[in-house]
């Protein structure tokens, strides 16, 4: 795996399938609704404009470079929840004593603990374990596949990780894969109001409120026996809070600043 040290991304109008970008500097696309985003480690403005301009259902935006702490949000250092203690590779740090080391490498993909509510979803994924042992857990939204490793770590048997972008599945599996977890974590590429279907004992769902609100609104959420969820700020808590507590009990909830995430039961 190569160090990332300066990103060079280019924003292009429309869906792009990358799979003819062979460049050992290209690091993989990202797919928000109808734009992508090419990452690089090095300038290659001239070979994406050459890849645009033979696909006439896409166009080139614009284009950025920044220091891949700047992308992040901030410097990647080990971290601790509870037993875990969560470290980039290139950091050596040895974890403290009891603690079980996870290797995480988030590439360009989100989910690294350094925000709030990934934070708070392992603070209750470990306040969770501590009580209850789900024999499957669903991951929906996985990203970087860092709430899934997780849960394997802390002692569930199976887990299914979920998420609809191509980069954050192939991100996830390598972090499944840097951890010795692939046996017990399968990581599937696909819409997480479809995969809601899929039976479970516990859901995890750090993902936008447009997608939890969809989600919420399917039995299959409600057959799920606990659920935690998170990525919300305030009014749009509130709005689930009201509807969920018709049919679910709130466990235990965890608010930092703006954002909030819970745990719910049957």
């Amino acid at each position: 795996m190569r160090p990332y040290k300066h990103l060079y991304i280019y924003e292009i109008e429309g869906r792009v399938d990358d799979s003819a970008i062979t460049s050992p500097d290209y690091i993989g696309c990202w797919n928000e609704g109808e734009s992508s985003f090419l990452f690089f480690h090095s300038d290659h403005h001239d070979l994406v404009k050459s890849f645009v301009s033979r696909n006439t259902s896409i166009r080139l935006v614009d284009a950025y470079d920044m220091d891949y702490e700047q992308w992040q949000g901030g410097k990647l250092a080990p971290f601790r929840v509870g037993s875990l203690w969560f470290r980039p590779p290139s950091n050596a740090s040895p974890p403290p004593a009891g603690c079980r080391e996870v290797l995480l490498d988030p590439g360009v993909v989100f989910g690294t603990g350094l925000h709030p509510t990934t934070a708070d979803c392992l603070h209750l994924l470990t306040d969770f374990f501590r009580e209850k042992t789900p024999g499957k857990v669903l991951d929906l939204g996985t990203g970087t596949g860092i709430l899934a490793v997780a849960a394997a770590l802390l002692g569930a048997r199976e887990v299914v990780a979920v998420d609809i972008n191509r980069l954050s599945v192939h991100t996830a599996r390598r972090n499944v894969a840097l951890n010795g977890l692939g046996e017990k974590v399968k990581v599937v590429e696909a819409d997480a109001r479809e995969a809601i279907r899929d039976k479970a004992d516990l859901a995890l769902m750090n993902i936008h409120f447009s997608a939890l609100d969809a989600i919420t609104e399917t039995e299959a959420f409600y057959q799920k026996k606990w659920v935690i969820l998170s990525g919300v700020l305030r009014s749009d808590y509130y709005t689930l809070l009201k509807k969920l507590q018709k049919r679910r009990r709130l466990v235990k909830e965890r608010r930092t600043g703006h954002w909030f995430s819970a745990w719910f039961e049957a």
